[in-house]
């Protein structure tokens, strides 16, 4: 008989962490909060209720502290999962830091490259480029300005050499701003 109710208690816990899946990817994230309470009062200690339910907390009411210690519990059970690193990444990236985030989850694709949570979370944080002057922090004054300044010789060093391949096609990127009549 106790196997019985144990099999039933797994079964609606299963139940509502798949509720709270279907609520995390609707963006509905305090129903999917409420669901997850449910799960973890028959499994408090499963690790992907711990994440999932982390990483609400943090969408949900920018409850930064606990979601993230919740989301590090659960990867420190589960090291190598990959969806754990990449809640606790979201996580990070959600409380503006960035750096954290983006190791997580680079650290999650290298475990699984084919992992679509990882790869998308990887092409929606871009890739940074190193600082123009990297004996300087990257938020430094000459930093930002040089880096717009690079950024724009690029994409006109890129749209001559269109132009140039096009035999002569004009680009109208390329018109120089009129100059100001006295």
């Amino acid at each position: 008989m106790r196997t019985h109710h144990h099999a039933r208690a797994t079964a609606a816990t299963d139940a509502s962490y798949h509720l709270a899946l279907e609520h995390i990817r609707r963006n509905h994230f305090r129903k999917a909060t409420q669901a997850l309470a449910d799960a973890l009062r028959s499994s408090p200690d499963n690790p992907y209720y711990l994440s999932a339910y982390g990483l609400c907390l943090a969408r949900e009411g920018r409850n930064f502290e606990p979601a993230v210690r919740l989301c590090r519990l659960a990867v420190n059970m589960l090291p190598y999962d990959t969806e754990l690193r990449v809640n606790l990444g979201r996580v990070y990236r959600l409380k503006g830091d960035n750096a954290s985030a983006y190791a997580l989850i680079h650290g999650a694709w290298e475990i699984d490259q084919k992992h679509a949570g990882a790869t998308m979370e990887l092409k929606r944080m871009g890739i940074r480029r190193q600082p123009v002057l990297p004996f300087l922090h990257r938020s430094c004054f000459p930093n930002p300005l040089l880096g717009k300044v690079r950024a724009r010789v690029e994409r006109i060093t890129a749209q001559l050499l269109v132009r140039w391949a096009g035999h002569g096609e004009e680009v109208s990127d390329l018109a120089a701003p009129s100059p100001v009549e006295r």
